[in-house]
């Protein structure tokens, strides 16, 4: 997501961003945060890449009186995903490489409540979102898509303009997540806490750049029967990037690339990605039809 894709929308209407992520990784950080060249005794040299491209459809209500003035947010997010993996083993399995690929469609986002609030100097945009387990997914298998549970989120995007006509935006976007039990196997991952931050600066009415970053740890443990591993261990993520965003026809096409890498991985691998946004605002295919109809009138 880019830094302002949780801001009040301004109008109503329907809103369709495009994101298009570019992911690779070659290295595995353990249990203590190590670099590791190892999975328990097992050594391995690791190639990962992929490729998301999410299309995320917003509906934004006319604001509505008796929530405060709130605009009703829906949004749906399906994607695409292509992937490849590649896996060397040492010389304790008989060297061999573990490699595959996968594309389809992946899991499904949708979110039946979102609201938004704003004022001169304060957006807030709170509400619940879930993930369906539509892409495809067993366990075992090199070919996935998805991740084979549902998951639920709770969020909160509070953003402090401190500068007229909010020419510079400052994010912060604490989140809880919580899953359901893993389709084929009687697992259920544990629940995660995220903290996002972000800062967007206008230098014109068109050109903006943006610093944004985020923090996701493992709070609940993993659960179920089918769990063989250590569940006081639990994981951890932190990634930070930057971006510059133009809009191509001002209040209509915007598009934005940022580029952004991991941190302070435990028992995750490195991530460094990259991301091209484009968001369409439609509501000007609205005041044309109504402009064609006061000239037929």
């Amino acid at each position: 997501m880019g830094v302002r894709d949780y801001a009040n929308p301004g109008t109503d209407g329907l809103f369709v961003l495009d994101y298009n992520i570019f992911l690779n990784s070659d290295s595995y950080y353990d249990r203590n945060g190590d670099k590791s060249n190892s999975i328990g005794n097992i050594p391995i040299e690791v190639d990962i890449s992929g490729y998301i491209n999410s299309l995320m459809f917003t509906y934004a209500s006319p604001k509505l009186a008796f929530l405060g003035n709130a605009q009703y947010l829906f949004i749906a997010a399906p994607n695409y995903t292509t992937a490849n993996l590649g896996v060397g083993l040492g010389e304790l399995v008989g060297g061999k490489t573990i490699s595959g690929g996968a594309a389809g469609f992946g899991d499904l986002t949708l979110s039946p409540l979102m609201l938004s609030w704003t004022s001169e100097k304060l957006d807030v945009t709170a509400g619940y979102l879930f993930v369906a387990p539509t892409g495809k997914y067993e366990t075992g298998a090199s070919d996935n898509v998805g991740l084979g549970y549902w998951s639920h989120v709770v969020q909160a995007a509070t953003y402090y303009y401190p500068l007229p006509q909010k020419a510079t935006a400052i994010l912060v976007m604490p989140s809880f997540e919580w899953h359901g039990n893993l389709k084929d196997a009687n697992v259920k991952p544990g629940s995660r806490f995220i903290l996002e931050y972000g800062i967007s600066q206008y230098l014109s009415e068109k050109f903006e750049i943006t610093l944004q970053g985020g923090h996701a740890w493992q709070v609940g443990e993993d659960a179920g029967a089918a769990v063989y591993w250590d569940t006081r261990i639990k994981d951890q993520m932190s990634i930070f990037g930057g971006g510059i965003g133009y809009w191509l026809i001002p209040n209509v096409f915007y598009g934005n690339v940022k580029y952004s890498t991991t941190y302070n991985n435990k028992q995750h691998f490195k991530a460094n990605a990259f991301q091209v946004e484009l968001l369409l605002n439609t509501d000007f295919l609205r005041k044309n039809s109504k402009d064609q109809k006061k000239e037929n009138n």
